[in-house]
């Protein structure tokens, strides 16, 4: 059935989802900062400027501004952060984590450049650096629910689920209105679904799927069953004594 495939999709189409970059960087504008506010603004105007940018997709502005904003103070930390999330949300990987090591060289305390730094690492593959980080976010602020969630991806992404499903659960305690600890969770659940089925096709032998049928069809009759208030699925999977 290719299981351990289809866990491993589940698992990086959460990724996917989460974490999608367009993958290229847009062309440089011949705009100035002259051009976007009048002298004499301080630099977090232009981070404020710069979100707004970025907020509508138009990258080339939103690194004019982030970068106009280090023209006025070129140790502004949350500048470096803002412009690092920029760079990070078109492919730009290097120069999003040059931009939040030097936040962290202005300021060790800054949890969203850990936290975004984690996510660089982590959408990389590098799970261990992504864990120190997100590590690190979290010691810094107990009830940081982003850092849970993104510390349980990577969890996730090793196979712990048993920590990955703690980690969403503490998120939602801290953030009940928080929503992507919920596809967190599901995607887990569905990931150790797939686990249990695996396991039942190496105790069956000659049964490849379980009785209510293929995972994907079990899957669909689950969501009907939630939406109709329909059990039948679960007798399926009634076995009588023998």
């Amino acid at each position: 059935m290719k299981l351990k495939l289809i866990l491993l999709l589940l698992i990086s189409a959460l990724f996917v989802v989460l974490f999608a970059v367009p993958g290229v960087i847009q062309a440089q504008t011949d705009i100035t900062c002259a051009d976007l506010a009048p002298e004499g603004v301080p630099a977090a105007y232009f981070v404020g400027l710069g979100d707004a940018y970025l907020a509508q997709g138009d990258y080339a502005l939103t690194t004019v501004a982030y970068t106009c904003a280090l023209d006025l103070d070129a140790a502004y930390a949350p500048a470096y952060i803002h412009r690092g999330l920029a760079y990070a949300t078109q492919g730009a990987d290097a120069q999003a984590m040059d931009d939040y090591n030097r936040a962290l060289e202005l300021d060790e305390t800054l949890i969203a450049a850990y936290n975004n730094r984690g996510m660089l690492y982590l959408r990389q593959g590098n799970f261990g650096l992504a864990l120190t980080d997100f590590d690190l976010a979290v010691a810094l602020d107990p009830a940081y629910a982003i850092g849970y969630h993104n510390r349980g991806l990577v969890h996730a992404a090793e196979g712990n689920y048993d920590l990955a499903i703690a980690d969403f659960q503490q998120a939602l305690t801290l953030d009940p209105t928080y929503a992507a600890p919920h596809a967190s969770l599901g995607a887990v659940y569905s990931a150790l679904a797939l686990r249990s089925y695996e396991t039942y096709s190496s105790l069956s032998g000659s049964r490849p799927f379980p009785p209510a049928g293929k995972p994907v069809d079990i899957f669909s009759a689950l969501e009907d069953g939630l939406a109709t208030g329909n059990i039948s699925i679960w007798l399926a999977f009634l076995t009588p004594a023998s």
